[in-house]
């Protein structure tokens, strides 16, 4: 195996829609195993059996293996490369434009009581065997995240409006009324019940109302927590550690890996002329830290200038990381350890517990340390299963909550009266005091309030500072949605 050729070979049963390709593997000194996605070195015999979208095989080599021979110098290690391409390649790419192709790459799709694999296959996806993560064969965008109530057509082409088969298949589609599972502007999944009434989140959406949901990493929400991350950050990058921290990035320890504390979407192989804000919403589009401080229509210009440049390497993005298998047994021993007693004994439901739990354990391999995280994350998951949201169902509701908001925010810019001394006017400065104090948000005391959350209306905070929240500061009642609000 140490002719390269004669490794690219036993990729013949490599699957065409591999995060990496078999040329490269090969090259990296690896043969494949035929288990999986596994692969070996023909050298120091090091293997691997995961791979995600981005990853580097030459890379990967040395941090599993830096004494291999191969990977010390390939040149007298006994390896025999090739500089052409053979003229009988080993594998065969598949064909994505072919419907029938992409409604088989669905195979064991995770979630199918969300989205149908029929529906993504319409709308011009396949899947990336990575999650949720779904591409367009023709402009290469790539959708996560699928929530339900969903429509693949409308997705695809709210977030790349540009791409050819939007423009030429599902335009026409969408003017004809033909969207798979609708009926009378509602979306169903099989016999399910009615998700979600796709006009009126098209009204919310016009109106500015945004659905509000807390950080994936709350111990990153301040700017400072992920300044403070960037510690061994390498000051030849261009992108310095406070554009990244207010871009919402925090650090994570490799490269030049970073990762959004709100979204958890991952960014790596930063160029020159990348601006942080920028990458954020071209590649998380959906983040709701970026809509809130700079606005959806800067995030929409982002998604079409990424929609257009459909040639970019999409190595930059890292995967969503990988989740491991928990047992029944492994989830019993941390039920028993002081973090999960501490949040039973105050009443936390024992399957919420054990679904945090297990949410931590498939993404970092170790428990909650801290009561209090386990808490928090435990409380996390009942606000989702009590999400309210839908009930924001018509326009009407909405206009008269926002209406309400207008109405609370100019009583807060002007200064109460005195009711014992009404005749006696207040002087300039303490008038003036008392307007900055009511334009002041109400968690950092700098930045002017601009965001009201609904469906309480209290305009309280910051952009910055309202993504962080889970709870109302004024009223303590649950975030269902958020208005961005400028005063005047």
């Amino acid at each position: 195996m140490n002719v390269e050729l004669n490794r690219l070979q036993t990729f013949s049963e490599w699957p065409g829609d591999a995060p990496v390709s078999p040329d490269r593997i090969a090259k990296a000194g690896f043969f494949a195993t035929k288990q999986g996605y596994e692969v070996e070195c023909f050298s120091c015999h090091v293997k691997i059996s995961t791979w995600n979208y981005g990853d580097q095989a030459m890379a990967r080599h040395k941090d599993l293996s830096p004494t291999c021979p191969f990977v010390l110098d390939p040149s007298t290690s006994g390896n025999a490369p090739f500089t052409f391409r053979p003229t009988v390649v080993p594998f065969l790419p598949l064909d994505y434009t072919n419907e029938s192709v992409r409604l088989a790459s669905f195979e064991n799709w995770p979630v199918p009581d969300i989205v149908r694999p029929e529906d993504l296959a319409r709308a011009g996806f396949f899947s990336l065997k990575d999650g949720d993560n779904t591409k367009c064969a023709y402009c290469k965008g790539v959708v996560r995240a699928w929530e339900p109530g969903d429509v693949p057509d409308l997705e695809h082409k709210r977030h790349f409006p540009a791409c050819w088969f939007v423009r030429n298949i599902i335009e026409e589609r969408l003017t004809n009324n033909s969207i798979p599972n609708s009926s009378s502007n509602s979306v169903t999944h099989g016999e399910g019940p009615l998700i979600q009434v796709r006009s009126e989140v098209d009204n919310l959406n016009e109106l500015g109302v945004q659905k509000h949901n807390g950080p994936k990493r709350p111990d990153y929400a301040t700017v400072e927590s992920r300044l403070r991350s960037f510690t061994n950050w390498s000051p030849s990058l261009i992108q310095t550690p406070d554009q990244l921290a207010q871009a919402g990035f925090h650090y994570e320890g490799v490269g030049d890996q970073v990762r959004c504390f709100h979204c958890d979407g991952g960014l790596r192989h930063w160029d020159p002329e990348d601006d942080p804000w920028t990458e954020h919403a071209r590649w998380f589009s959906t983040c709701a830290f970026v809509k809130l401080v700079k606005g959806q229509e800067f995030v929409t210009a982002c998604a079409l200038d990424n929609a257009e440049q459909t040639n970019m390497p999409k190595e930059k993005i890292q995967s969503s990381r990988k989740r491991r298998e928990v047992t029944e047994r492994e989830l019993q021993e941390h039920l028993v350890n002081p973090a999960a007693i501490a949040a039973l004994t105050i009443g936390i439901d024992v399957q919420r517990v054990k679904r945090a739990l297990k949410e931590k354990l498939q993404l970092t391999g170790h428990g909650y340390s801290q009561p209090d995280a386990l808490v928090e994350a435990a409380l996390n998951l009942q606000l989702e299963e009590d999400d309210g949201f839908e009930n924001i169902r018509t326009r009407d509701a909405v206009t008269a909550a926002i209406n309400q908001v207008v109405r609370a925010a100019s009583a807060q810019t002007l200064p109460p009266s005195d009711p014992d001394n009404s005749s006696s006017p207040l002087s300039l400065e303490e008038e003036n005091r008392r307007l900055r104090e009511a334009r002041q948000c109400k968690i950092c005391m700098d930045a002017e309030v601009g965001i009201v959350f609904l469906p309480c209306g209290h305009l309280a905070t910051c952009v910055t500072c309202a993504p962080n929240l889970e709870d109302c500061p004024v009223c303590r009642s649950a975030i269902k949605a958020t208005v961005r609000t400028f005063l005047s």
